[in-house]
């Protein structure tokens, strides 16, 4: 037996058996480009939009990095173990308060049955704020280049990451904003993380009245910092806004993690990474998520 991921919603999906077709969504007529052009002017005045990793540190000037995330389901039947998701990112600070950031996602999914491979919805954006700003942000957009026809990868990469949700939509276009606020404690290596804002995905077919949905991204991350080493440990979620379900477990997703990074030297910030969610909305049968990124500092 394989698993089967079945997307209904960009954060949702269900688990069938090998021989059971993907219900992929229906495509009908493109939306208007002006819908979501008001959304992301309307956004972008209101609050930075998102592409940085949650877990991974982002304050370097001038950085490659690259992401390896294992999810591991509790039924692995059938599933090949490397199967993952993955995002190469690069950004490089233009001045002292405003930095250059792209990032390229991609997964595989593979059973004995099937074989796909996706390459996700590449952004392309600026982090607004100072290195030590105590409010930062991003601004920017991703391109909805996610294949429709890669259903089963697609899911598969949604599960691994809600705090990117928007990375594998697919016939959708993403208008996003997170404003965060990262403070240290006097006289310790300890500090605070907190993020915050909505997440919209503006779909380009016609679902009747589901032209969109809206989400609300929230996270509450503790931090020791030294100079050669960040640990991270938090709790992260996305809640559902436009939808409303029977029970308050349906209406969102949520998860803590933990991560560690080290710089070995040369530039080289290795890390490893840990989440749990904490439901069973964001992907059922999911026990854990794995992580493996790399940070090299130019």
């Amino acid at each position: 037996m394989c698993i089967v991921f079945v997307q209904r919603y960009p954060i949702r999906s269900n688990i069938g058996v090998r021989g059971r077709p993907p219900q992929l969504p229906e495509t009908e007529d493109i939306m208007r480009p002006a819908v979501f052009i008001l959304l992301l002017i309307a956004l972008c005045a209101a609050a930075p939009a998102t592409a940085q990793p949650v877990w991974v540190a982002a304050e370097q000037d001038h950085a490659i990095s690259f992401e390896w995330q294992k999810p591991f389901l509790e039924n692995n039947d059938g599933v090949k173990f490397f199967n993952s998701t993955f995002f190469f990112g690069y950004r490089v600070r233009t001045s002292e308060a405003m930095t250059f950031l792209v990032d390229l996602p991609f997964s595989n999914f593979s059973t004995d049955a099937v074989d796909e491979f996706i390459l996700g919805n590449p952004y392309v954006g600026i982090a607004l704020g100072g290195e030590d700003a105590l409010i930062s942000g991003d601004v920017g957009v991703r391109l909805p280049i996610a294949d429709k026809e890669k259903g089963l990868a697609a899911s598969y990469a949604s599960i691994t990451d809600i705090d990117r949700l928007e990375a594998f939509a697919t016939e959708a276009v993403p208008a996003m904003g997170i404003l965060r606020l990262h403070t240290g404690i006097p006289g310790t290596k300890l500090g605070v993380r907190l993020h915050t804002g909505p997440s919209i995905l503006v779909y380009m077919d016609d679902r009747g009245d589901e032209i969109m949905d809206v989400y609300l991204k929230y996270g509450f991350l503790t931090q020791y910092e030294d100079e050669n080493v960040l640990v991270q440990l938090g709790y992260s979620g996305v809640y559902t806004v436009r939808h409303q379900f029977d029970s308050l477990e349906d209406q969102g997703s949520s998860q803590i993690g933990l991560t560690v990074n080290a710089d070995v030297g040369v530039g080289f910030w290795p890390g490893l990474l840990l989440r749990i969610p904490l439901d069973n909305h964001l992907g059922a049968g999911l026990d854990a998520v794995f992580g493996v990124n790399l940070m090299f500092v130019i």
